[in-house]
């Protein structure tokens, strides 16, 4: 296999075929790039109800992050109820940790071309695609993902 610093030229499939994506709030590319995510949440102190924020931090690649820490990598388990999309499907499930959640799109090769991480969301158990719009749904929360620009998700707290 050819190799660049170490890794395989796919390492990013290379990991998604071992079951596992970045541990933290990102998207992550199959080319290598990543867009790291800033996430948090805000209580009301009159009514007790929170709402979570998601938006775009940085862009970066994969070399980059595992300059810092090359133990970035969590696994992730796929749930069943793929849904089409694009010749390929649009797979979700958990990560290592009850908190965590995530959602990928395939090819029709089950290859990996884009993955989001969530470390918040409770494990994905539902996803379905309304006018160019992605709903991700768990125990915990409602995701809408903006197919057509990805970076754009809002987050509903479902307490």
């Amino acid at each position: 296999m050819i190799k660049k610093m170490d890794k395989p030229i796919d390492y990013i499939q290379h990991q998604w075929e071992k079951g596992l994506l970045p541990g933290f709030d990102c998207i992550v590319y199959k080319n290598g790039n990543v867009t790291i995510a800033n996430t948090y949440e805000v209580k009301d102190s009159n009514s007790q109800k929170s709402k979570r924020y998601w938006f775009p931090l940085c862009d970066t690649t994969i070399d980059s992050v595992e300059n810092y820490d090359d133990d970035i990598w969590t696994n992730v388990d796929i749930y069943k109820g793929a849904i089409d999309f694009q010749n390929g499907k649009i797979v979700f499930g958990d990560g290592s940790m009850g908190n965590e959640g995530f959602i990928a799109s395939t090819d029709k090769n089950n290859k990996l071309n884009w993955a989001i991480f969530f470390t918040f969301s409770n494990p994905i158990i539902k996803a379905e695609i309304t006018n160019d719009e992605l709903i991700c749904t768990s125990d915990a929360t409602t995701i809408s993902i903006q197919l057509k620009n990805l970076t754009k998700i809002s987050v509903e707290l479902k307490w």
